[in-house]
């Protein structure tokens, strides 16, 4: 099974491509939602979160994510802890995932913003898919989903200085248009799997 990555800056549209792959019967797995699965069900991961955050993040149904978000948007070493902390569980379980998808599909697509995060986890990709939109775009896009204009532009800025994966197969989708340009461009890399 060829396992294709799925990446992009905040707004980029990463979850619109997912979408998309999903409705022509891809599996997709959307590391961001499962993120927020282990949350609720991994007592082990919580534990180390709240080791390092306290235990105010902590809900009866896991993590506080609005709380985290908070936290680690503030503070660079607290997202970097974060990401310490999450990425060993999150790696694991993807692997899981993907294994028992051995077999029943050809090609599986796992969506992650930040996936240079995870080298070991790269190494097993036959191709990145990085989904680009010009900044004014994703600005807007972010403010379509509730944030300030002063939060928009200061989570675009925290991710200006993430680099690509480092793989050898990268292709880009520009997402600057409508869901039928998009769903065209996604046409376009599926021919060549």
């Amino acid at each position: 099974m060829l396992r294709i990555g799925i990446t992009g800056s905040i707004g980029s549209g990463k979850s619109a491509v997912g979408r998309i792959l999903s409705e022509k019967g891809y599996p997709v797995l959307d590391a961001d939602l499962l993120v927020h699965q282990l949350y609720a069900s991994n007592s082990i991961l919580r534990d180390s979160l709240s080791a390092r955050f306290g235990k105010e993040i902590l809900t009866s149904e896991g993590v506080d994510r609005s709380k985290l978000k908070t936290l680690v948007f503030q503070d660079e070493q607290s997202r970097l802890d974060l990401e310490e902390i999450v990425y060993p569980v999150l790696e694991q379980e993807q692997n899981r995932i993907l294994s028992e998808w051995e077999g029943s599909f050809s090609v599986a697509f796992v969506e992650a913003a930040l996936l240079y995060r995870l080298p070991h986890f790269i190494d097993s990709l036959f191709a990145v898919w990085v989904v680009s939109s010009s900044e004014e775009v994703r600005l807007e896009r972010l403010i379509q989903r509730g944030l300030s204009l002063m939060e928009a532009k200061s989570r675009i800025e925290l991710q200006k200085t993430f680099p690509l994966p480092n793989h050898k197969h990268i292709f880009y989708i520009q997402n600057d248009s409508s869901l039928v340009e998009l769903a065209d461009e996604i046409n376009k890399r599926l021919v060549f799997l």
